[in-house]
């Protein structure tokens, strides 16, 4: 009998263990819904990657900026601005589309020279099951070329062209659009 006892208290404890989850924790090195990565070009030499000056993006509807420098406080301006010649811009997961204001010269005091062009990202979304932890993620695929709409104050554009280099996002270690300036 005390035998029987021995092996129904093994068992109770070994389906206790069983029953126990693994923590779930999701590592950083997991991928995660991607940004549309753009890099700028010269447009009289697209062999040229070019930065652009004090760049600042802001999406329609949003009340900041994206935000390019998260080691500086939410008070300082300059942690919306960019000089790089390769950004990484944050999609919409429930929508088709967004549109982003993108400013040269963002702090520049003549207006003159600041420049700023609209762009539209139009795009279907499809949600990946990564893992329990870390649950889905999104992948977007661009319908149609961006569509560009000069500044509003001078008609003026900064931006001579855009090209969508691969439509499908699913990382953000490849370039997806080319602008060239």
């Amino acid at each position: 009998m005390k035998k029987i006892q021995n092996i129904i208290t093994a068992l109770f404890i070994a389906l206790c263990f069983f029953g126990c989850e693994k923590d779930d924790i999701c590592a950083g090195t997991t991928p995660t819904t991607p940004r549309l990565m753009i890099e700028f070009r010269e447009k009289d030499n697209p062999a040229i990657l070019k930065p652009v000056t004090d760049l600042k993006a802001e999406a329609t509807g949003m009340t900041t900026a994206v935000v390019f420098n998260d080691g500086l406080a939410s008070t300082d301006p300059k942690r919306y601005l960019t000089s790089a010649n390769k950004i990484g811009l944050p999609l919409k997961i429930t929508g088709g589309t967004v549109e982003y204001t993108l400013t040269q010269n963002s702090t520049n005091a003549n207006p003159a020279i600041r420049n700023a062009d609209k762009i539209t990202f139009n795009y279907t979304t499809k949600e990946i099951y990564v893992s329990r932890a870390c649950g889905y993620k999104t992948n977007f695929t661009l319908t149609d070329s961006p569509l560009q709409e000069p500044s509003s104050v001078d008609n003026s554009r900064w931006i001579s062209n855009i090209v969508v280099e691969t439509p499908n996002i699913e990382t953000e270690n490849e370039i997806h659009i080319k602008i060239y300036f």
